[in-house]
């Protein structure tokens, strides 16, 4: 099969913690669900020169075990040296959403994971899952709406396919919502009133789901609080929050930094679209091309 219509597999980034095995469920139960392959990917920086033809520990053994368990037919796993963010940049290209735990000691996972997940939704061109549950060592909820944040017009369809795509795949609604109080970047949304306009966004957004796929229930929700803030409340009842990520200077204060370090549930910070999708009124957007299952 040439590369170029090989389906394009969902990597998890994995290691020996607590975190990394959720994480890995969690990418498992997904790829099973639409049918995509799955990748294993473990960096470390010392060990065997042929880290290839080197036997497999046994916890990757049972990772491996774990993904066959949920569905995942043949997964697949690479071990190989290099630096954590720069192998997953690499294999970034070739992926349909790279996934990493949040909590734990591992190079994955811990306090190291904000900054990976900012670095590479900043420079990768696929989606970024950083999957956790409201404590350490509990797995994500199954339940709640797959919420869509959509910020503005320009990271909005990529939002919205991908909150679409994770619906399907778990048989849930998607929740549009806004923040009324935030104006997003210069010149992507009409200024004026904030809360007419964020509603006409929510309207949009909800527009576009019923019509890439009218079987998927859909609502929307101004949020009045700040982004942050009403984000994280969402958050408490969400299965997933989809954000778009727009690179900021690290010094800066950053809504997907905290959604990362404190959210109840699993977050997937969506880059902002190479050719940027910008229009100056949600009711004169053009179509958006359907969600392809083969993405």
């Amino acid at each position: 099969m040439s590369s170029q219509h090989r389906p394009r597999p969902i990597v998890v980034g994995v290691d020996e913690s607590a975190s990394s095995r959720v994480a890995l469920h969690w990418a498992a139960e997904l790829a099973a669900a639409t049918g995509a392959p799955l990748l294993l990917l473990h960096a470390q920086l010392h060990g065997s020169a042929n880290l290839a033809a080197a036997p497999l520990r046994p916890y990757m053994r049972e990772l491996l075990a774990d993904a066959e368990r949920c569905g995942v037919d043949r997964p697949s796993v690479e071990v190989v040296h290099g630096n954590t963010v720069d192998l997953l940049h690499m294999r970034a290209g070739e992926a349909r959403l790279l996934v990493l735990g949040s909590y734990g000691d591992g190079a994955w996972s811990g306090t190291l994971v904000g900054h990976v997940a900012l670095g590479l939704a900043g420079r990768v061109g696929c989606p970024v899952a950083v999957v956790r549950g409201a404590t350490p060592g509990v797995p994500p909820s199954r339940r709640g709406a797959v919420v869509a944040a959509v910020e503005d017009l320009g990271t909005g369809p990529g939002v919205l396919d991908t909150a679409l795509l994770l619906a399907r795949a778990w048989g849930t609604s998607v929740l549009v919502a806004h923040c009324a109080a935030d104006g997003g970047p210069a010149g992507s949304v009409p200024r004026g009133d904030a809360a007419a306009t964020a509603r006409r966004l929510v309207d949009w957004g909800m527009r576009w789901v019923s019509d890439q796929d009218s079987d998927v229930p859909v609502a929307g929700e101004v949020i009045e609080s700040g982004t942050g803030q009403g984000l994280m409340d969402l958050a408490t009842s969400a299965r997933v929050i989809v954000v778009g990520h727009h690179p900021q200077p690290s010094s800066a204060p950053s809504t997907m930094r905290r959604l990362i370090e404190f959210a109840p549930c699993p977050i997937v910070a969506v880059p902002l679209l190479a050719d940027p999708f910008v229009v100056t009124d949600p009711d004169h957007a053009p179509a958006v091309p359907p969600v392809s299952s083969s993405r």
